[in-house]
């Protein structure tokens, strides 16, 4: 349905898209109000007619950063790998959430913790949600510190050193440790770390130091100096 208000310039009735689709009414009806609720398309009063909304734009940019990002930080992330012998993972925010859009691993790893490309969770938990979690602005971050108070001494912590830890959070048995990756403007867009069952890894914050500098080292390719 998208794709064909995307190809529609001057948008599609409901009945336009019902015979490009193949949807039925009824349910092109229920998608397209919740889609206009979320921003995803609008309805012009004057025609009636649907189109593509703004918010198809903000996703559209975060997208290319990603793309940009995962390619960049790609070496850095081979290195830490060889480095540790564990895998390593890339992830990005999404509103409250963090969601891994990368992961490489050395060949033979037996035992793995259930970190893949695609796990959502709140940015509040884990090493790699802290890590953005602590150089967002303070309008995104006060309010998720705000429900969880237990962070808010932790969040200049990570600042200062450079990188989160976690240990039993997501997955018990399972520890990691992660540093922000900043744009040009310092803002937070990924964050890059090892996860590994805690036997391996049962000091996280000894590999801070070389993960923070990988994360710098994708930073000042993305543009960003004050590292």
């Amino acid at each position: 349905m998208l794709r064909c208000l995307g190809t529609s310039p001057e948008g599609a009735t409901v009945a336009e898209l019902s015979s490009a689709t193949g949807l039925d009414r009824a349910v092109l009806y229920r998608l397209l109000e919740t889609l206009a609720d979320e921003g995803f398309v609008f309805r012009d009063p004057q025609t009636r007619r649907f189109q593509l909304g703004v918010a198809l734009v903000e996703l559209g940019a975060r997208a290319g950063r990603g793309l940009e990002v995962r390619r960049l930080a790609l070496p850095a992330m081979r290195a830490l790998m060889d480095q540790s012998r564990e895998a390593v993972c890339l992830a990005v925010r999404d509103r409250t959430d963090v969601v891994v859009i990368d992961r490489v691993e050395p060949p033979g790893l037996f035992v793995r913790v259930g970190y893949h490309v695609g796990f959502r969770h709140p940015l509040s938990v884990g090493a790699h949600g802290r890590a953005l979690l602590a150089h967002l602005p303070a309008d995104d971050q006060d309010p998720i510190v705000r429900r969880h108070p237990q962070l808010a001494g932790e969040m200049e912590a990570i600042r200062s050193r450079g990188f989160a830890v976690s240990a039993d959070e997501l997955e018990r048995g399972a520890s990691g440790v992660a540093s922000a990756i900043l744009d040009r403007m310092g803002r937070p867009i990924a964050s890059l770390g090892i996860v590994a069952p805690s036997p391996r890894l049962a000091e996280p914050s000894s590999l801070g130091p070389r993960v923070r500098a990988l994360a710098r080292e994708v930073s000042r390719r993305l543009g960003y100096t004050s590292v």
